[in-house]
Parts: structure tokens; sequence; C-alpha cells
């Protein structure tokens, strides 16, 4: 969870300096939502997407490298095979301030999904999931309280979460090389 934290605000960081309009959570859902629609970043278009997504004139070589390593890392693990995926999230304690992360991060994936323009049809598990997470994208974090009851009701949304995203990667891109051999042309937009 430490690593995952320090990947956080080491993105957080990168963005703010570059004056982004975007945080980690969102970058992140953004990114696997391409990612699950059958999009695969390529290095020469990749500065330009992330740059009109963090709504930035110019993406800096840090922040770009940064990102681009950080669709690669997602792209492995939501096709790895021990669902290891795990939705990138603020590790605050403050339980209004994650749940306001994970709907971010829904939001980024919507957002990631529909610019991915999937072409298939979905499969009706995938189309639930993305209704779920539209709902989940909408809820009022601000006024969750730090409860035990809160935090396990959190956690069981943000495993669904976790779930529904693994699941819609699979039903609508396949393992990560399919892509490739398919050769659907198909690039982060």
């Amino acid at each position: 969870m430490a690593a995952a934290d320090s990947q956080f605000d080491h993105l957080a960081s990168q963005v703010l300096a570059a004056g982004g309009k975007v945080g980690p959570s969102e970058l992140h859902g953004f990114i696997c939502g391409l990612l699950a629609s059958g999009a695969r970043p390529q290095k020469s278009r990749w500065q330009k997407e992330l740059a009109e997504f963090l709504d930035l004139d110019a993406m800096p070589a840090d922040l770009q490298r940064d990102s681009l390593q950080l669709a690669e890392s997602s792209l492995q693990s939501l096709s790895d095979s021990s669902f290891s995926f795990q939705p990138l999230l603020a590790g605050s304690d403050d339980l209004a301030e994650k749940g306001q992360s994970l709907c971010l991060w829904c939001q980024g994936f919507l957002h990631g999904f529909g610019l991915g323009n999937y072409s298939g049809e979905l499969l009706p598990t995938s189309s639930e999931a993305l209704k779920d997470l539209t709902e989940i994208s909408q809820l009022d974090a601000e006024q969750m309280e730090t409860t035990p009851e809160q935090e396990a009701q959190l956690f069981e949304v943000q495993e669904y979460v976790r779930m529904a995203a693994l699941n819609i990667f699979v039903e609508c891109s396949g393992p990560a090389d399919s892509a490739h051999k398919r050769g659907d042309g198909h690039t982060v937009h």
C-alpha cells in the first residue's frame, strides 16, 4: 500500500506542478478506461492525448514518461491472471477523501472508455458494470463519516469497482496482446 501511496503522491505533485486540472485517481481511471476499450498507448501520440485530458498546453517530459509507465503497468496488471489490479486511489485516513478519490477514478474510467471508442457489442455484464460505475461516480462522498460500517461499505464498493474494471477489460479488450494481433489500430485518444 505504501508504494501505491507514494505513486499517488508523486503523480499528484507532477500534475499540480504542470498545472493539470485532473488528479491521480481520475488520470489512472482514464488510462484504465482507455485500456479496457481496447486502446493501447502509442508513445508518439501519448503526449498530446494526455495533455488534452489534463487540460495542459504541453506535457512535461517527466509527467509524460511516468504516465506512459502507469499505462504500461496498468495494462500488465489488468491482463494479469492473478487479478492483482488495483485502482490508484488516495491513501488518506479520511473516509470522505477516499470515497471522493474512488468517485473520480470511476469518472476517469468512464471518460477513457468513452474516448476509447469501443466498437464491439457490450456484453450484459459489462453494460451493467458501466451503469454501476456511472452511479458510483456520482456519489456524494463528502457526506461519508469515518465509522467502521462506512469503512466496510466503501471497501466493498472499492472491491466492486476493481472487479468491474477487470471484467470490462477482459470482455471488451481481451488479453493484452490481442489488439496487436488483431491489428485493430486502437490508440489512446
